[in-house]
Parts: C-alpha cells; structure tokens; sequence
C-alpha cells in the first residue's frame, strides 16, 4: 500500500545539529533594529560552534517587526554569516500577503537558504486556512519551506498522515519545526515520511528527547545564551554516550526553570547584555525590571555549573 507521501520526492534536507533562534537586536529603548549588535550576536555564536540560525520566528520577535525591518534583519545576518552556516527566514506571524512579500525578498538575498511559516495569524486553527497559506508562501519562491509548527495550532489537530497529505499542496515543502510536547507526532511525522521531511525539534526542554525520536537538528532560544551545552549534548548522543546528553539536558532544564520563572524572552536578552553582547530590550514582552535582572543574575550566578 502507497503511503500518503510516497512518490513525493523532498526537496534537500538542510537544518541539522544546533541552531540558535536568533535573538533580534534593537536599540536600547527597542525602536530600530541595530546592525552592529546584530552582527556581533551572529560572530559570537558562530564562534561558539552553532550550525545554523532560524531568523525572525518567535525568539526573534518577527511578528512584532515591519516587513522592512524583517527584510533588513535577513540581509544583515545574511551578510554576516556570509555562508558559514545555513539561515532558515521565518517569514509568517502577519498575514499571508507580507509573508509571500517576505519570502519574495528572501529569494533574492544570498545566504538565505529557507523560508519558514506559522500558520496564519487570523485561523491558527483552520487546517485547510494554513494550506492555503502554506502554498502561498512556497509557491511564491523556489527556497525550500518549513512549517514552524506551533503547539495548539490547526497543526495539532491532525494526524501525520493527514497532515503530510495536505501538504502535497506545496511542492518545495522541506520540513518541520515542531514546537510541541507531542513527541508521539513527532516521531509519527518522521516514521510516515519515512525520514523524508527535515525533522527539526523546537522545545529547548525537550531537545534531548526529540533526538532519540530522530530530530536532525534543533532550534532554541536559549542556545543564543548556551549553544555549547547542547552542542555538547548532540555530540553526546550521537557518539552514544547517553548519560554525558542526559546531564547535559538536565542542566540546560535547570536554565530554563530559572528563566521560565523570570521571563523566558525578557530574560535570555538580560543575560546576553550582561555577557557583554547586548541586543536591547524585547518588544514582544516588557523588559525585565532592574530589581528583576538583579533576581535572575543571581539564580544564574548560584548554578554550580557555567551557563555558556
């Protein structure tokens, strides 16, 4: 029996290892995208080892950004990263129509590698709206597409098969970035593509456990503030030696309990000021309160391990 994706050939898988969510970087009252903090942010993650960047999604804050600012932000890390690592945009959270004007732009600027979508704003819940939606976008350039699949959306609300059906509806669709707890779908997405689509796991908490369901790659907001541990985790589990990744997770999860409690967004821009890389405050959520930072330092600070 032919499964509902077979004959389907997927376009190049392209995220694997550890991407940062990419923090974007305003100026210090959060008004204009800053270049220059953009830039060092991108050469110190680089440095630290990342593998990729996912550019503008909810880490980064794309839906609270215009279509310019979000087409500046890509041709600035673009530029940056000048190919040392693959760039996925994402370019939904708006509407459809900036989304395709997005996706548009980003055909033309070299070094982005991907375009990536949540389901439209006005019908999370719709799944024939996010179809439409979906084929919009990747129909609108020949980059591979990634859905940024989203716990509660239409997304959830279907099974693999009848999602993976669906999105025959858009020919370069490549892959997922499942932000979900669901690791029972995830692994159905991954066993009834057999392995096809580009399986990428977005819980930070759950990264450990999203690799031993066959995540290629991983995208985060706190690797912006840890990228090494969870390099280390990856190497780890791939060489086997699983209670060198299971003690990586376990830390990385005592970070984020401490962020979770202090403000997750607020707090991983809080932590790279204080790093000397500042990216200014969030738009998305208020910054964190003098007194506030001053709680979480010091929670950081009592770790009996080093958060980088």
């Amino acid at each position: 029996m032919m499964d509902v994706h077979d004959g389907v050939k997927a376009p190049k898988k392209l995220a694997h290892g550890i991407w940062p969510a990419l923090c974007t970087a305003f100026d210090d009252k959060a008004e204009h995208v800053d270049p220059d903090r953009v830039r060092a942010l991108v050469r110190a993650l680089i440095e630290a080892g990342s593998n990729g960047f996912f550019v503008c999604g909810g880490t980064g804050e794309g839906r609270v950004m215009s279509v310019p600012e979000r087409m500046s932000m890509a041709e600035i890390v673009a530029d940056e990263v000048a190919g040392a690592v693959p760039l996925i945009l994402q370019v939904g959270g708006t509407t459809t129509e900036d989304a395709v004007e997005l996706a548009q732009h980003a055909a033309h600027v070299q070094g982005i590698d991907a375009v990536a979508s949540v389901a439209p704003a006005d019908r999370p819940n719709d799944l024939a709206a996010a179809v439409e939606h979906y084929a919009a976008i990747g129909g609108a350039t020949k980059l591979p597409f990634y859905i940024y699949w989203l716990m509660g959306e239409a997304d959830n609300r279907v099974t693999a098969d009848g999602f993976l059906d669906a999105m025959k509806a858009v020919p370069n669709f490549t892959g997922v970035k499942f932000t979900d707890n669901n690791l029972y779908l995830f692994g159905q997405l991954i066993d009834r593509s057999h392995g096809s689509i580009n399986a990428i796991s977005g819980p930070d908490e759950m990264a450990l456990p999203a690799m031993v369901m066959g995540a290629e790659a991983a995208i985060g907001s706190t690797y912006n503030i840890m990228p090494r541990l969870y390099l280390q985790m990856r190497a780890a589990f791939e060489a086997g030696r699983l209670e060198e990744a299971i003690d990586c997770q376990r830390r990385a999860n005592r970070v984020i309990r401490i962020l979770i409690e202090h403000g997750v967004l607020a707090g991983v821009k809080a932590m790279l000021g204080w790093r000397g890389t500042p990216v200014g405050p969030p738009r998305l959520v208020d910054p964190l309160s003098a007194a506030a930072e001053k709680a979480l330092r010091a929670d950081i600070d009592a770790l009996d391990f080093e958060v980088a």
